[in-house]
């Protein structure tokens, strides 16, 4: 059975895309215990006991804070995680399996201004760019940027927010379901929210 591996297993959107695949594929989903994407060696050991055929990239992290007034470490762990990261495991697995599907997990923050937002910002838009680089090198790979969707670690940052306006995990993690199946052009940046989601399920 085709297996596929799902960092940042611990979130919603993980838990999400793991309900959609389970059945048809064998689907891991570990969390920073077992594969923390920004350290080298765990996650060279991860892969050489796992070795999947897709590999998701969705671990991520975000603390919103003014570059002036930021806690750079803070800052350095965002960006380690969510760009790192994604590197980090991406060249583990293809060494193992030039053939396997990479999906990247990016943000529609990528490519939308925030202004206390730099290191996420700036850290997915890089995602967006390595997958397009990817893709050009030979490999098959996309990128799936959700907007604002409801998950707890939205919550926790906007509690106030109305969930009724926000993507749910379950309608995102279809589009991942299509990723995975081919759907989308190797390189592409798939931005999904929910204004336009039932249009990209259709």
């Amino acid at each position: 059975m085709t297996l596929i591996v799902i960092t940042g297993g611990n979130g919603d959107i993980a838990k999400a895309i793991r309900n959609k695949l389970e059945g048809e594929f064998e689907v891991l989903t570990p969390g920073k215990a077992e594969l923390d994407v920004t350290d080298i060696e765990q996650v060279r050991t991860y892969f050489l006991k796992y070795q999947p055929d897709i590999l998701i990239n969705n671990a991520g992290y975000v603390v919103p804070a003014s570059i002036a007034e930021c806690d750079i470490v803070s800052e350095k762990k965002a960006i380690d995680i969510n760009l790192f990261g994604t590197f980090n495991c991406t060249s583990t697995v293809l060494k193992h399996n030039p053939k396997a599907k990479i999906i990247n997990i990016g943000s529609s923050a990528a490519t939308k201004v925030h202004g206390t937002w730099s290191s996420y910002c700036a850290s997915k838009a890089g995602v967006v760019m390595a997958t397009q680089c990817w893709a050009e090198d030979g490999y098959d790979v996309v990128c799936i940027s959700p907007g604002r969707t409801a998950t707890k670690m939205r919550k926790g940052l906007f509690p106030e927010e109305d969930p009724n306006t926000l993507l749910k995990p379950e309608d995102f993690a279809k589009v991942v379901v299509k990723a995975v199946h081919g759907t989308y052009r190797k390189g592409e940046n798939i931005n999904v929210s929910k204004d336009n989601v039932e249009a990209l399920l259709k």
